[in-house]
């Protein structure tokens, strides 16, 4: 058992980067870090935002030159996602892959060791749960894309980091609630999908998650998820249960557009 004095002297001095401190993972990971006594760093898009423990990284053109010291942890975040990383094929690889993997190379330095966060997404969904052990089948290119930098991370840097995959993760700010409760103010028709599945992971479970593999640091493949796979439709019964006019406006619909499931 891990005691606040024992988690004190752990956190004591340590510095962890998060590269995409803007993420919704990433502000949560900061916040939490920053209660808990460690030297928390972050990257960013948003120019708006850099401060002396932020820097200003944009994975399709980086400069690295930024970095003045080395980090005891790297908690990578940053990628495009959902729909976005569908629709523009060259982009998303530029910054998911490429910008990424550059930016691996530059920051696991002697010490450092890194916690990639990775996606369900680099399998096929054919069953309901898998194993960390089976073998990947992406079909969506961020599942590719995320695949690809896996098998570069286990390859090049295998004793010095941890893979965790992820299946949905919900918090307040998840997109597609967000415009769930968008709809239900409006009194609009709530579109769902009763062909496309989530197995739902709170945020919280997520953070605590991450900050198990800081602390004991051991290196190989992860994965986190719920307990059960869900249609989007049931979910959302599920979500606005309390408000019996709401569940009048969820319409179940049929979708085999793979780009819907953000």
């Amino acid at each position: 058992m891990i005691t606040r004095e024992h988690y004190s002297s752990l956190s004591k001095q340590k510095k962890v980067l998060i590269f995409g401190v803007d993420s919704q993972i990433g502000r949560n990971l900061k916040i939490f870090l920053i209660k808990n006594n460690f030297q928390v760093f972050g990257t960013t898009r948003r120019k708006e935002n850099i401060d002396k423990n932020t820097y200003y990284v944009d994975l399709k053109q980086p400069n690295f030159d930024v970095f003045d010291m080395e980090f005891d942890y790297v908690v990578f975040c940053a990628a495009v996602t959902g729909i976005a990383c569908e629709e523009d094929a060259q982009k998303s690889r530029l910054i998911n892959v490429t910008g990424t993997l550059n930016a691996i190379d530059r920051l696991i330095g002697a010490k450092s060791f890194l916690i990639y966060l990775s996606s369900s997404d680099v399998f096929n969904g054919a069953k309901p749960f898998y194993k960390h052990t089976d073998k990947t089948s992406p079909l969506t290119l961020y599942g590719k894309f995320k695949n690809e930098v896996e098998e570069y991370i286990t390859n090049k840097f295998e004793d010095k980091s941890a893979i965790l995959r992820l299946t949905k993760v919900i918090s307040k700010e998840t997109p597609f609630l967000a415009r769930w409760r968008m709809e239900a103010e409006g009194k609009n028709v709530i579109k769902t999908f009763k062909n496309k599945f989530l197995s739902p992971i709170q945020i919280s479970d997520v953070i605590e998650s991450i900050n198990l593999l800081i602390l004991q640091k051991e290196n190989g493949i992860f994965q986190l998820g719920g307990h059960e796979e869900i249609s989007y439709t049931n979910y959302a019964k599920i979500f606005f249960k309390d408000s019996p006019s709401v569940l009048k406006l969820i319409s179940a619909q049929f979708d085999d557009d793979m780009k819907n499931l953000s």
